[in-house]
């Protein structure tokens, strides 16, 4: 998956970052961060287009949510108590919890929809959601580049640099999912 991911990156370049951003989310933005740090693509850019897909898949989700959200959630009969969780800090924190949704893990897809079923007001959303965005492609970008300039530094085969970034890249996400409290992986 990740090798064919990175061939699609370098392929198409900043569409593969967008649309990547917008289907996968972090992986896609962090492979983009490790093409742009090998000069591939531009850190600028590729930080613009992964924060745009960002953005763009979360109002997306958060108007189904708020046109459709009293029919999508109780779908999620498994998970309705930490449905219910989620929105009760909705309502105590709601500025923050837009801008910070999409770096709590398993809560990437359904975190805005959440927030659109709790009614939260659209423009508000839409503003936050930029910031959000912006904050998120920086951080997760960044990231893919300043690790590969660290593991690209290292004397190793090109080979086993790829295992040793494959394997951070999994600890990392492991350990994010242990953190979240609102984690809807089991």
């Amino acid at each position: 998956m990740t090798e064919e991911l990175t061939r699609w990156i370098t392929e198409y370049g900043y569409w593969a970052t967008f649309f990547g951003a917008m289907i996968e989310g972090e992986t896609a933005a962090f492979l983009s961060g490790v093409a742009a740090h090998n000069q591939l693509l531009s850190y600028p850019w590729v930080i613009f287009f992964a924060a745009l897909g960002g953005i763009f898949s979360d109002n997306v989700l958060f108007f189904v949510g708020y046109i459709a959200g009293e029919c999508i959630l109780p779908l999620f009969r498994r998970h309705s108590d930490k449905i219910v969780k989620v929105q009760q800090v909705i309502r105590q924190r709601e500025n923050f919890i837009i801008i910070a949704i999409r770096f709590a893990y398993g809560l990437r897809t359904i975190g805005p929809i959440i927030i659109g079923a709790s009614k939260v007001n659209p423009f508000k959303f839409f503003i936050l959601n930029i910031v959000g965005g912006a904050l998120w492609g920086i951080v997760i970008v960044s990231i893919g580049y300043f690790i590969s300039t660290a593991i690209l530094a290292l004397p190793f085969h090109s080979y086993l640099t790829w295992l040793i970034l494959v394997i951070l890249v999994v600890l990392l996400f492991i350990f994010l999912r242990k953190k979240s409290p609102y984690s809807f992986k089991k």
